[in-house]
């Protein structure tokens, strides 16, 4: 069996402010896995950091004054890893949904996708440069990151 996941890892500092909210999904031949549905839910303002997730698939987390740790940067939590569907893969794609301006500058400059996957307990982590060409934006708040490169590598 196989397992994918994916994580939205900042590149420059991003502020966060009380009621951002990420949603990301894994999108198999334009079909969304429910499983793979994750959502991040930001109760307070902080300051994201390079290199910490921003956002991540298959779970949702909520970061508050009582669910953060203060003595370390402000991220969430890893993904979860998701059972890969057996079908053929034609098409894959990553839809991120954002509040109101939770994403104030152009998503391929200032983050990264990590894509994680579990084969036969062989934890592999990678991470995916954003092609500006293939991000499709629907105003105000949707992402669909297009990721079919990958097709014959999953």
């Amino acid at each position: 069996m196989s397992f994918i996941g994916f994580e939205l890892i900042a590149k420059r500092a991003w502020t966060v402010l009380p009621g951002h909210t990420f949603s990301m999904s894994i999108l198999w031949n334009k079909k969304k896995i429910p499983s793979s549905i994750g959502r991040d839910i930001y109760h307070g303002p902080g300051l994201i950091l390079p290199d910490k997730r921003i956002a991540a698939t298959g779970r949702i987390h909520h970061l508050s004054e009582n669910t953060i740790n203060h003595y370390e940067p402000l991220q969430t939590a890893p993904c979860n890893l998701i059972c890969r569907p057996e079908f053929p893969l034609e098409n894959l794609r990553i839809e991120l949904l954002s509040s109101k301006k939770g994403i104030m500058e152009p998503i391929h400059q200032t983050a990264v996708l990590l894509w994680w996957s579990n084969e036969n307990n062989h934890i592999k982590k990678t991470e995916l440069h954003l092609d500006p060409q293939s991000i499709e934006s629907n105003p105000p708040d949707q992402y669909f990151m297009d990721l079919s490169f990958l097709l014959g590598k999953i």
